[in-house]
């Protein structure tokens, strides 16, 4: 226990914007049991934003692990390196829980060189060598499929039972306003938004298809759709857009809190396996989902309403970021007509 008798815990949750968002509510778990604790996270800088003003997080502490391993013989890199592995052992943490459960952030978490370093046993690790770095091991027994259900689960070797589902995500006021204006000076007052990006380009959807069914909304509904899209995704963005039969708007261009405003005032979220998506699910926006070579049941939208369209066969999931020479098969297989299908079933009890 530190000196002000209240312990102080470390979260090693590193990436990426999907992951952070399921792990919020291991955090406010987290915090609920301690209220009093100093809880700090570790996270890698380039996705800090999405845990910005988070009231259950005392302190971010950032690293750029891919900075640095793109610059490693830089006297710079080795300098941000020491200062990072400084503050880590100062905290002087009384638990680490590792919810990432890799060697990189087991290694982080073996730096703080605390007595109570937690993860999960190998067998439940995405690399089993990092449960050697851990000094509590836990056997997710009894715990749901979902990523958000094992990383509460995790929390038993803190005396920790929670299911509830708590997502502390903060907008500043004043992007909430620009979005406001932005959307009046448009008016529009109700959407459906397409989010077509990905991180792997095999959660992508066709953006030929996106644009069909972006008109099929239109016709149907009379609901135009704002086609969100993030760094380096603009292309994709514009072609559903050029292919919707004037369906679809271009959403201007955003950070990633700039874009959840836009997001909670839409009527339905479409989209792949990305940070967005489980942004929307998060905040209570009806969901569709397309899912290919990550499994729904674990990694997908955690709504009571949402749905998923998803072929497991005949190579699924298969958690690859490129295709080993199927063609992306999982996607390109997933018709217009299956997505429109799910997405009138939800805009029907709108």
């Amino acid at each position: 226990m530190s000196e002000d008798g209240q312990p102080h815990l470390l979260v090693v949750r590193l990436s990426s914007i999907g992951d952070l968002v399921h792990t919020l509510p291991a955090v406010a778990a987290l915090r609920r049991r301690f209220p009093d604790a100093r809880i700090d996270w570790l996270v890698e800088s380039r996705y800090r934003d999405i845990l910005l003003e988070n009231p259950d997080v005392d302190e971010l502490i950032e690293v750029d692990t891919l900075g640095w391993r793109r610059k490693l013989l830089s006297p710079v890199t080795w300098a941000q390196i020491r200062e990072a592995i400084a503050t880590i052992r100062a905290r002087r943490y009384d638990a680490v829980v590792d919810l990432q459960g890799t060697i990189k952030s087991a290694v982080c978490a073996f730096l703080a060189r605390s007595d109570r370093r937690i993860g999960f046993t190998s067998s439940h690790l995405k690399e089993r060598a990092a449960s050697l770095l851990y000094k509590e091991r836990v056997v997710p027994n009894g715990i749901g499929p979902h990523v958000i259900d094992r990383h509460l689960g995790l929390l038993t070797a803190l005396d920790i039972n929670s299911d509830e589902r708590a997502f502390s995500i903060v907008v500043p006021m004043s992007m909430v306003k620009a979005t406001e204006r932005i959307l009046e000076g448009w008016h529009l007052e109700a959407y459906v938004i397409l989010n077509p990006g990905g991180s792997w380009e095999t959660k992508r959807w066709s953006a030929e298809k996106y644009g069909e069914l972006a008109a099929a909304i239109q016709e149907e509904f009379q609901l135009p759709s704002l086609v969100i899209w993030g760094p380096g995704e603009k292309s994709i963005a514009e072609r559903i857009v050029d292919t919707s039969s004037g369906a679809a708007w271009l959403a201007p261009e955003t950070s990633l809190r700039e874009m959840i405003p836009y997001i909670e005032r839409a009527r339905l979220f479409v989209s792949g396996d990305t940070g967005p998506m489980h942004i929307a699910s998060a905040r209570g926006v009806p969901v569709v989902g397309i899912f290919g070579p990550t499994d729904p049941a674990r990694n997908g939208p955690f709504g009571t309403r949402d749905e998923v369209v998803y072929h497991a066969e005949p190579c699924g999931p298969c958690y690859k970021l490129h295709c080993p020479g199927y063609g992306n098969v999982c996607m390109t297989k997933i018709e217009l007509d299956e997505v429109l299908s799910a997405v009138r079933r939800q805009l029907a009890e709108i």
